[in-house]
């Protein structure tokens, strides 16, 4: 966006390679503790490219009421710290996401009873809703949630669809779009370690 030769050649990059690899690996390894972001851009009006952004340096915590029976999760993650492979995109979404209004991208659950939340840990709780803030706004939104237990720990999966638009974020094309025309669609991802979760020891023990 501020270098367009650049931008220029790394759109010719992206589209002879890394689009194959995305297509090809999952977002997260099993051991990651991460919160990831993903979307497309059209290249040339034609090449549909997936851009996915991640960001390990998340943090997650159950905080609970004064009698213990209820509780909300908070997750943070710093934008700064999002990592899409290429330095300049990221250094554009610092921009487009307003890290002077919102340094953190932060999802802030409901509250609800100790039974819902080990309802989880059953797999049955399919979505948990709250409030999401990003690029100086604050949005209700729902997670789909899945919850899978590994031979070394258990993990929560978190997914929110949404767009641009409904977050009133604005990513602006490149060169009129001719190089890089940005999706509306947007994914939010999380893949957490229960045992990372500060407060998640309280549900656990059965």
């Amino acid at each position: 966006m501020k270098n367009i030769i650049t931008i220029f050649a790394t759109g010719i990059l992206l589209t002879l390679g890394v689009q194959a690899i995305f297509a090809e690996e999952p977002v997260f390894a099993p051991e990651e503790h991460c919160l990831a972001y993903k979307t497309e851009i059209t290249m040339f009006f034609f090449v549909e490219l997936k851009v996915i952004g991640k960001s390990c340096d998340v943090t997650a915590k159950m905080r609970w009421n004064a009698s213990g029976e209820k509780a909300q999760v908070e997750v943070s993650v710093p934008v700064n710290t999002l990592d899409s492979g290429i330095a300049m995109r990221d250094a554009d979404i610092h921009e487009i996401l307003k890290t002077e209004l919102t340094p953190n991208i932060r999802f802030v659950s409901e509250w609800l009873e100790k039974s819902a939340w080990e309802k989880m840990l059953e797999g049955q709780l399919p979505e948990v809703s709250g409030n999401l803030e990003v690029a100086g706004g604050i949005f209700p939104v729902k997670f789909s949630l899945s919850f899978a237990k590994q031979a070394e720990f258990s993990l929560v999966e978190g997914q929110l669809k949404t767009t641009f638009t409904a977050l009133k974020i604005v990513v602006p094309a490149v060169a009129g779009g001719f190089i890089a025309e940005p999706q509306d669609e947007l994914e939010l991802l999380l893949h957490l370690h229960l045992d990372k979760i500060s407060g998640a020891e309280k549900i656990t023990a059965q």
